[in-house]
This record gives structure tokens, C-alpha cells and sequence, in this order.
């Protein structure tokens, strides 16, 4: 061997003597990867992180990305599930048409017919199905007549966003199927009336005519799952993605047009609440039952709900306040339902 090419490689062999404390992050580093390299010497040998600490290798990691739509998950910011309020709202986090922390995303749309019918729909996506509650005016008193405005009721529940729920006070009979943040309020069921049911993950049962919902707590703790929420009005206006057989002798004017409020579930933790507002109660604007299903169903609802409406129909968010008829003092009634922020 020429003289030239010896002294060359006597000068590389000695550079990657002198470089091997700088690139070797660990004296054991080499030992650690002979092991794991006899035992699954199946595997292709990584020569970068031979040459290459672990720090500068977890550099060159891609980050975790989420899904479009969805919040990194916080499982210590999860609500209690009875009527403690949500975490207070952040004034500065509400726009015109929308609210958004890290917990909770709200986007209201609102849209106008020829006669004078609007549409407030808020699509909202939490992070938690603790998010999703219920407020009552007597929470020390679940069967109290006592009642209170939604407004008043989402200010004590620092709800993000509210609306009316079924009025439970105001069934004469009594015979309904009501839980309100897994408390019972009554376990009767009216076989005239269809049932919503919502479990503590979020997801919505809907019981036309109330058949099943008996047994249905039974088949809750069977998916290791329980009820949260229930409420008694309807009727179902959206079952599976389709519209539901609705009952021409329903309760609640169903053909009438007339203010409404509904509430669906268009996927996990992603829901709609809507107002439906009329000009007057004459009849010449409002949503009739069809119609308002078949309007649920266009805005992506798998499952969806109608509850109490008329003079109780109504939204409130932030310092909003909308109603099904506009004008005149907020009806006093039993019980919100509501979303609330996690983030602390």
C-alpha cells in the first residue's frame, strides 16, 4: 500500500476515534443495542441511532396530530355527573356566532324563510360527555314545582350555551320517564309519549311510544354504560339517520306550525341544539313536526328530539337570548339543558 493511502486512513480511523465520545450518547448505549439487536435480528438495523443519541432521534419524530373537529383529550377535566355547574365560560372566548376553548367549540347559524320562520341552530363538539348536562330550578328538590328562567338557569350553571328542556312540572299526570344528571325524578312511562334517554357517554336513545325504555337500564349497565339524562316530550323526529314515523295524533299540535325547540346528535360528542321562531302563534310561521324533522335531518342528526316549545322555546347564549316568540318576558320553567366548558 502507497504511502499516501496509508497516512489517509490512519487519519480517518483516527477522526472516528476522536468523534465517537460526541456522537455515543451513553457507555452502555452500544451494549444496549447488541442485545436488542440478538434478540430480534429479524428487524432492519437502524445505523442513525447507532450514531445518534435518543434526543436528536426523538427530534426528528412527527408530532400527534387530532383529527379534524376534535379536542386532545384531558381526562381530569371531566365533570361530576350531578348539578355542580360547569367551569365558568371565558367572556373574551365568545363571538357573534361562536365560542371556543379547549374543551368545548359552538357555531351558531341562523337562517330565514320567505315568511318570516327562523332557524337559530347551534352545532356544538365537546371534549367529554360530562360537558353535556341538565340544570333543574330545585336541585335539592327534584320533584319541586319550583321553576326559573333559562336565562337564570344558565347564568347558575355557567352553562356556555342552554336551552329549554321538557318542563317536567308541567305534566299533570305525571306519568313520565324523567332522570336528571342520573337522579330520578319519576321511572313512569306513558305509552303516548316517545322518550329521549342519554347515557354517560353522550349518546342518545330514543324510545318511540315508550316501548323498552323498562328494560333499558338493564341493557345500559350490560355495555357498562348508565342513564343520565331522560326526558319526556317528543316526539323522535330522527331514528338511525331517517326521519321517524310520526303519529298524526301526537300531542303538541303536530301539524300546526308553531315554535319549537329540538335537540339531536349528529356523532360523538357532536350535537345540535335548534330554535324554531315564529312571528306569532297564528300559524302562519313555525315548523309543523314533519317539517322540523325533516330539517334535523338535513343538518346531519342521526337521533333527534323534540322538545317543549310554544312560549318555552328557547336559547341562550352568552348574552343572547333567543326565543320562539319573539318579544315579551321569559317563561318560567322547571329545567335547561345545557353544555358546559371543562377547560379550568
Amino acid at each position: 500500500m502507497k504511502l499516501p493511502v496509508r497516512i489517509i486512513l490512519v487519519l480517518l480511523c483516527a477522526a472516528i476515534i476522536f468523534a465517537l465520545p460526541f456522537v455515543i450518547s451513553s457507555p452502555n448505549m452500544l451494549n444496549d443495542i447488541k442485545l436488542e439487536l440478538m434478540n430480534d435480528d429479524e428487524d432492519e438495523i437502524d445505523f442513525g441511532r447507532i450514531l445518534f443519541s435518543s434526543a436528536a432521534a426523538e427530534d426528528e419524530l412527527e408530532e400527534e396530530t387530532l383529527v379534524d373537529g376534535e379536542f386532545a383529550s384531558h381526562p381530569e377535566w371531566a365533570l361530576p355527573l350531578d348539578f355542580t355547574p360547569g367551569q365558568e365560560p371565558k367572556a373574551d372566548q365568545y363571538a357573534e356566532n361562536g365560542y371556543e376553548d379547549e374543551s368545548i367549540r359552538v357555531k351558531m347559524e341562523h337562517q330565514e324563510m320567505d315568511d318570516g320562520t327562523k332557524m337559530h341552530v347551534a352545532y356544538v363538539q365537546i371534549a367529554d360527555p360530562s360537558q353535556f348536562r341538565t340544570g333543574v330550578a330545585n336541585p335539592e328538590k327534584l320533584g319541586s314545582s319550583r321553576t326559573s328562567t333559562v336565562s337564570a338557569l344558565a347564568k347558575k350553571y355557567n352553562a356556555v350555551i342552554a336551552i329549554n328542556g321538557d318542563n317536567y312540572v308541567d305534566a299533570p299526570k305525571k306519568t313520565t320517564f324523567e332522570y336528571r344528571m342520573t337522579q330520578k325524578i319519576r321511572s313512569k312511562t306513558n305509552n303516548l309519549k316517545d322518550i329521549l334517554i342519554i347515557d354517560d357517554q353522550g349518546d342518545f336513545h330514543l324510545f318511540p311510544r315508550s316501548k323498552g325504555v323498562k328494560e333499558f337500564p338493564n341493557e345500559l349497565k350490560k355495555m357498562n354504560r348508565k342513564l343520565v339524562n331522560a326526558f319526556t316530550f317528543g316526539p323522535a323526529l330522527v331514528i338511525d339517520g331517517e326521519v321517524a314515523e310520526l303519529d298524526d295524533e301526537y300531542g303538541y299540535n303536530p301539524h300546526g306550525r308553531e315554535p319549537r325547540t329540538a335537540i339531536g346528535q349528529i356523532g360523538p360528542l357532536s350535537y345540535v341544539f335548534v330554535i324554531i321562531e315564529a312571528k306569532d302563534r297564528s300559524g302562519s310561521s313555525g315548523f309543523s313536526h314533519a317539517k322540523l324533522a325533516e330539517f334535523m335531518k338535513e343538518i346531519g342528526c342521526l337521533q333527534a328530539f323534540n322538545l317543549d316549545g310554544g312560549n318555552s322555546a328557547e336559547m341562550v347564549f352568552g348574552e343572547q337570548v333567543i326565543k320562539g316568540m319573539p318579544g315579551g318576558d321569559e317563561r318560567s320553567l322547571s329545567d335547561i339543558i345545557y353544555f358546559a366548558s371543562a377547560e379550568p
